[in-house]
Order: structure tokens, then sequence, then C-alpha cells
């Protein structure tokens, strides 16, 4: 068989086989992989043949839960918790008054183009306000695959006023033409009511969707549903049969070891973003337990407001680093972070078959990453390996070499080949500095 595309002689690093590397190769024809082999490929069997001697060869990372429109405020909500940004940016709608569609849509593709850089090949946005079909194109340029989340409201300050049916039909069908997931954003707690919520999950159902919500993520949304409701949120939702496999909750911070067992029975998804978490002092997950109880538990790095970076490699690390100092040394294992990485989040979307191991038949969406570089050596893949270690505590997104996503090429030896990505950034510092002098007058 002839390959369109042949990786020849990598470290292949894969959650079908345990993570246990090996040197092999990997053929792609058609968008997908056609042929996973251990040794080299052959030159005169490939249109296209890649020397991958050194590089690692892994599935494309998944980030479950990013805010693209915030890019472009980078670095302005530092030093304050969620809370105090509330109550800083609401005057403006969270910069809604300072800024345009367009600036929103540049803004969302500097953030794509920065996941794929760094070896994110899906990502879910949660979009702040809807553009339409610019939602779908600003993906589809970059070339990252990826989910959308619509809001069920017009306007999140008024809970009540969903979105029209046309709206969300019309949503739904552009994003499945255009091989993107649908997603329907939900309500967070300080919105919590049992008729709303309920009506909610009917549309969901109606339309065949995932939805979305941030969910137990701090304190003070807590203290919210305690006083309206004598109960924490994930209890109340389950209380209400409003946990099941089609709901995936961001952060989740706040779980007790029961709540843990009932999301892990509902088979409710949860994507954690363990920087952010920290830098605004939303507290700790409890994930090991989550892992423990058999949730399917994904990575992602919020928006740039309460991150600033968009690596799911830090993340990576970071959650390993922030667990061992808050639950012990072994709370988690690297095979179980490199798991939310990838295998977890295809499966938070329901995409498993298509996405997240290095397997013939899967989506050729895989990314190659340098170890020939002093911080990453020494490497042993034999017994014992250090190639799992590496890529949990050493490589960052600035090793990624080569990303595929669909076997297109859309990342070649460190640079992008879909859009100019010095365009992309030039436009974003114009609106990040319309927002800043703004705000400083």
């Amino acid at each position: 068989m002839k390959y369109q595309t042949g990786i020849s002689g990598a470290i292949i690093v894969s959650a079908h086989n345990r993570y246990q590397p090996f040197i092999g190769s990997v053929g792609v024809a058609e968008g997908r992989i056609a042929a996973v082999s251990e040794g080299q490929l052959n030159k005169e069997d490939c249109e296209e043949w890649i020397d991958a001697e050194g590089k690692i060869l892994m599935p494309g990372l998944v980030n479950g839960h990013c805010h693209g429109d915030m890019t472009l405020a980078r670095g302005l909500g530092d030093d304050l918790t969620l809370l105090e940004q509330n109550q800083k940016f609401a005057d403006t709608g969270w910069f809604y008054t300072l800024i345009t569609d367009e600036d929103r849509f540049w803004s969302r593709q500097l953030t794509y183009c920065e996941a794929l850089l760094s070896g994110t090949t899906f990502i879910m946005e949660n979009m702040y306000w809807g553009l339409g079909e610019d939602s779908v194109r600003a993906m589809k340029e970059v070339g990252i695959r990826g989910a959308l989340a619509e809001d069920v409201r017009v306007d999140f300050l008024r809970p009540d006023e969903f979105v029209s049916e046309q709206l969300l039909t019309g949503f739904i069908r552009l994003c499945r033409e255009n091989g993107l997931v649908p997603v329907l954003g939900g309500v967070s707690e300080e919105d919590y009511d049992t008729e709303r919520l309920r009506k909610i999950q009917g549309i969901q159902k109606q339309y065949k969707v995932l939805l979305t919500c941030h969910l137990a993520e701090n304190t003070w949304r807590q203290e919210m549903v305690e006083e309206k409701y004598h109960t924490t949120a994930v209890d109340y939702l389950h209380r209400n049969n409003l946990l099941n496999k089609g709901l995936i909750g961001s952060h989740v911070v706040y779980a007790s070891k029961e709540e843990v067992c009932q999301l892990a029975r509902t088979d409710t998804k949860v994507v954690n973003t363990p920087l952010c978490e920290m830098k605004i002092q939303d507290g700790i997950a409890p994930v090991p337990e989550m892992i423990r109880q058999g949730v399917c538990v994904s990575l992602g790095t919020d928006g740039a407001m309460w991150n600033n970076s968009n690596d799911i490699f830090r993340e990576m690390k970071g959650m390993s680093l922030l667990h061992t100092i808050s639950g012990g040394i072994r709370s988690l294992k690297k095979t179980d972070i490199l798991d939310m990485a990838t295998i977890n989040g295809a499966k938070c979307f329901g995409l498993e078959k298509d996405y997240g191991t290095i397997e013939a038949g899967k989506k050729a969406d895989f990314i190659l990453i340098e170890t020939r570089v002093p911080h990453m050596q020494p490497m042993l893949t034999g017994t014992p390996e250090t190639v799992t270690s590496a890529l949990v505590y050493n490589a960052t997104g600035r090793d990624v070499t080569d990303v595929f996503v669909d076997g297109r090429h859309v990342v070649k030896d460190g640079v992008l080949q879909t859009i100019n990505v010095n365009d992309v950034m030039k436009r974003v510092q114009e609106a990040s500095e319309k927002i800043a002098a703004a705000l400083s007058s």
C-alpha cells in the first residue's frame, strides 16, 4: 500500500498499550492512520516520507475548556480572583462594550494558533457570545479540530431569555457540516433554578447535543447553592436527575467523596483546569479521587484571563505537582495524566472511536515532539523508560515540531502552514491596546 504520508522511526507513545514507548512508524492515508508498525518505513512506500528519528509521536492533545474571546485580555486579570474580576469588569460586560466582533474573531484565531503550535489538535471554545458562521470559520481557517459551545442564553445577564430554535438548528447544522462538535452552554450556580435547568436539559435532549457548564468551581458559587437549596452544586444536580453522560462539568473543584461517586455513577464528564484554579485561587479539585472512582477527567486551560497560557503540557505538569503536594507523592500516575490529555479528552466529546490513541483506523491527528535537546535528555525507551516522564515533566508546547490534523500537515518544523500568525498577532495586539486604554482612562 502506498501511504500519502509516512512517519518513520519515531518513539510512539499512546494509551492503547498503556504508554509503553516503542520505536515505530505510522502510515497515513485518506486522513486516517492506515498502519502502525515497529521499525522504519521505506521511502518508496510513501508519497511524503518524514524521518522522525529522535522524536516522540503521540496523539494530539485535547483542550476541553477554553475561552478564546479572552485571549485579547491576556495579562489584564492578574492578581485578582474570579469574583474580583467579575466586579472589576462588570460595567463593560467583560470588555464587550470596548471591542468588536472582528476583535473577538482574531482573538479566537490567536488562541487556536497557540493551541496548534503547542500540540493541541482539539479544543472546546466556550463562546462568550456567538459569532455565527465566523465561529466556525475561525477554527476552520486555522486548521484545528474542535467543539463550539453556544450559550443557551441570548445574554448571560438574562438567564431566562434563551436563543431561538432557528439559531440553534442553524448552529448545530453548521458545526456538523464542518466537522466540529456542537455543544450547548448551560448556566453557572448563580442562575440555578430547577425549572430553568430542566428546560435547558430538555433543549439538550431535543437537539441531541452535549451540554457544558461551569460546575462547583469556587466557594462563593457553592455558598449561593447552599443558601438557596441547602446543599451543594453537584448534589443539587444529582437530586434533580440533571447529571448524565452528556454533561461536561468544567472545573468541579468542590466535590465530596459521595459527590464524586454521583459523577461516576451518572458518567458525567469533568474538565479540570489546574493552572487556572491555582492562579485565581479557586482551589484544588479532588481529581485523584475522581480517577479512582472512574470519572472521565480531561484537561483544559480556561481562557487567557485566568491562566495566560494555552499549553496543555504545562497543565499536565501542573496537575501532577499540585496533587503531589496536596495529596501525596503517588496521588496520580503519569499514565493518568497522559490519559487526561489524550484519550479522556476524546471520550469527553464521545470521539474515542476516532481519536485519542495511535491505532490503525483512527483519524490521523497526532504530533511530533523533539527530544534531541538538553532538557529532554537523557531518555530511556526500554525498561525502565523515561519517555512518559519527559512528556509530563520536561516537555512544553515549544518542543512540538509537527502537527497533523486529519492527516493534514498543519504545523511543519514549528511553523503554522494555514494562516499568517503575524497578522493575527498584530490584530489582537491592537484590540488589547484598546481595552488597556479604556481601563486606564
